[in-house]
């Protein structure tokens, strides 16, 4: 019977893990990929800056990563020994970040944006043989406000507790008869 249990949790702690687990990204040093690249060209500084952020759907008052990669518009060869400024920016409201130093070409930002709306990334990169700017686009979706219904990797952890839940009951009850 011990054994028995012994399995019972682990399987059940295995699919918890598995679960939590599912979600994980593992964050690409190289160029961007994955989402929607934005890219930015200068053929005549012979420059490439792609942007993507991430979530792919920003939510209010959530912090969004903003990806930056500033290369070689030929060799996509990472620019090196660059200092960057961003300013996010709805037409209203403006934010900057200023002084980054970005020794390898690629650098992140984190913002939180206030309202739902188109926003426009502006970057500023500067060398010393090199000044350039890139405008991007951000589009935050309208939320609604929060429902009673469930979505559906709600309703997968509501039935993963619950199962939890009745699975160590049975357990207990198991243990206590066999007393």
């Amino acid at each position: 019977m011990a054994s028995f249990v012994v399995v019972v949790i682990v399987l059940i702690a295995s699919t918890l893990i598995a679960a939590d687990n599912s979600h994980i990204m593992i964050p690409s040093y190289a160029h961007l990929f994955g989402g929607k690249v934005q890219e930015w060209t200068n053929v005549k500084d012979n420059i490439k800056i792609e942007f993507t952020y991430s979530p792919e759907k920003p939510i209010i008052d959530t912090f969004t990563t903003l990806n930056f990669s500033i290369q070689d518009l030929h060799t996509g060869e990472h620019t090196e020994d660059l200092t960057a400024r961003v300013v996010v920016t709805n037409g209203q409201r403006l934010f900057k970040f200023e002084n980054i130093t970005v020794p390898n070409g690629d650098f992140s930002v984190k913002y939180f944006f206030p309202d739902d709306g188109t926003h426009q990334v502006i970057l500023r990169v500067d060398s010393n043989h090199l000044v350039e700017l890139a405008s991007f686009q951000v589009f935050v979706p309208h939320q609604s406000p929060p429902s009673l219904s469930s979505s559906g990797d709600d309703m997968f952890n509501i039935i993963i507790a619950i199962s939890l839940i009745a699975t160590v009951g049975l357990i207990v009850t198991l243990i206590l008869k066999k007393r």
